[in-house]
């Protein structure tokens, strides 16, 4: 029993919640696919969405903030535009980074959470995130 413990300490696989297969911290990175999820009690395939331009970063983003529940002023909404001006706190930060996860396919870390308080920020991360996969052919993890 003690022998069987010690082989799993050694070798280390983690799971992905979603569909479990084993993935190591080593080697290429997966690559996001489509998800399965349910909608209106069917189960459909989503597929992520392809932000390529500059500018279909800025207007995704934009139009994210702006249709937003509990943002205010939201003819005021520009790039430069900071959350807390238009009735956002950190919470809304989580939950707007959350959908961009669910649109995506983005893992976004915990540890990123407090720098994105512009709208900007968040334009900025989805170019960095799309730069590093057109480099390294993969997702990053976080």
């Amino acid at each position: 029993m003690i022998r069987g413990l010690r082989l799993l300490q050694m070798r280390p696989i983690f799971y992905f919640a979603a569909d479990k297969t084993p993935a190591t911290t080593q080697g290429k990175q997966q690559q996001a696919k489509p998800i399965q999820v349910y909608k209106d009690g069917q189960l459909i395939t989503k597929n992520y969405l392809q932000l390529k331009k500059s500018q279909d970063i800025e207007g995704y983003v934009l139009s994210l903030v702006k249709n937003y529940y509990r943002t205010t002023n939201k003819s005021a909404l520009n790039l430069d535009s900071e959350l807390e001006q238009h009735g956002l706190d950190s919470l809304d930060s989580i939950e707007l980074s959350m959908q961009i996860e669910e649109d995506l396919g983005y893992v976004i870390s915990a540890e990123t959470l407090p720098v994105l308080n512009k709208v900007r920020h968040y334009v900025n991360y989805i170019k960095q995130v799309e730069q590093y996969k057109v480099e390294n052919n993969s997702v990053p993890l976080a």
